[in-house]
């Protein structure tokens, strides 16, 4: 009978081949989902949560130029302290805060080859930039920065010099009245000798024009800006150092930012009585 008949030989075997070769594909495909959604779950948990910090530092194209005068004669340097206040925006592209625990500022002289070294201060308030030449300007102690993850600082900081490539240009003007009874003496002196009048140290360089204390007088009174100078300007960030071996392979340095900017023609005078300066970027070339 048809009912009693017994299937050909093989057909068993063949049923459980393709029955195990569906079930091993099948596992197959679902180790293969459980590897992509691992690799989807510790790329987020990275991108969120592990990330090293990562510092950008962004420039716009004017800095304020000023000099600080409202410091005691012991103190300040003749002319008073420069000062560049400078828009800043640190943006933290990693997942983890970072901490900036200072901003350096190297400034170079095109013309005249003299550098500077400047450190952010202070950070400044609204008020700073008051035209008026006497208004307060209003700033307050800078402190270590902290950046979150995914997010970003912005303010102004007021960076002062720390030093001066000729090495005198901070010398404060206290230290200076000996060096200047000493010129008073020599005016006193070619007065005699050369007759007429000479009142003022400025009729004594134009009489006497290559004594060798003019040289030292200008190393005093030196100034890495001035009117329609140029000058290459460096910005560094200061982290803190890694605290572990991980920390250390990890860490992404930050590149710094350098800027050439070009002065208008300004009054120094009128600088030291609190004129603000802007100060424009411009193309290395120019």
């Amino acid at each position: 009978m048809q009912m009693l008949r017994r299937p050909p030989a093989g057909t068993d075997a063949n049923e459980i081949a393709m029955h195990v070769t569906r079930h091993s594909w099948g596992g197959r495909i679902t180790a293969i989902g459980t590897v992509v959604a691992l690799v989807f779950s510790a790329f987020s948990l990275w991108e969120t949560s592990l990330k090293q910090a990562e510092l950008s530092v962004h420039v716009p194209g004017v800095v304020t130029y000023a000099r600080d005068t409202t410091a005691s004669v012991e103190t300040r340097p003749s002319g008073g302290f420069e000062v560049l206040a400078v828009p800043v925006t640190i943006a933290n592209g990693g997942a983890r805060d970072a901490a900036v625990v200072a901003l350096k500022l190297d400034v170079k002289n095109l013309k005249t080859g003299l550098s500077a070294r400047f450190e952010a201060t202070y950070t400044a308030e609204p008020s700073f930039f008051n035209p008026e030449f006497k208004a307060p300007r209003t700033k307050t102690p800078f402190s270590a920065l902290v950046v979150a993850g995914r997010s970003a600082w912005r303010g102004t900081i007021v960076f002062y010099p720390v030093s001066y490539s000729n090495g005198k240009a901070l010398t404060s003007e206290g230290q200076l009245n000996g060096f200047y009874d000493q010129l008073n003496d020599l005016r006193k002196k070619y007065e005699t000798e050369l007759g007429g009048y000479i009142t003022t140290l400025a009729q004594l360089r134009e009489r006497v024009p290559n004594l060798p204390e003019w040289v030292e007088q200008d190393a005093y009174k030196a100034k890495v800006l001035n009117k329609n100078d140029k000058v290459e300007v460096t910005l560094k960030l200061v982290r803190p150092a890694p605290s572990g071996w991980l920390d250390r392979l990890l860490e992404a340095p930050v590149p710094p930012i350098t800027l050439t900017l070009e002065a208008p023609n300004f009054w120094s005078v009128n600088v030291e009585a609190g004129e603000l300066v802007r100060v424009r970027s411009v193309s290395p070339e120019t």
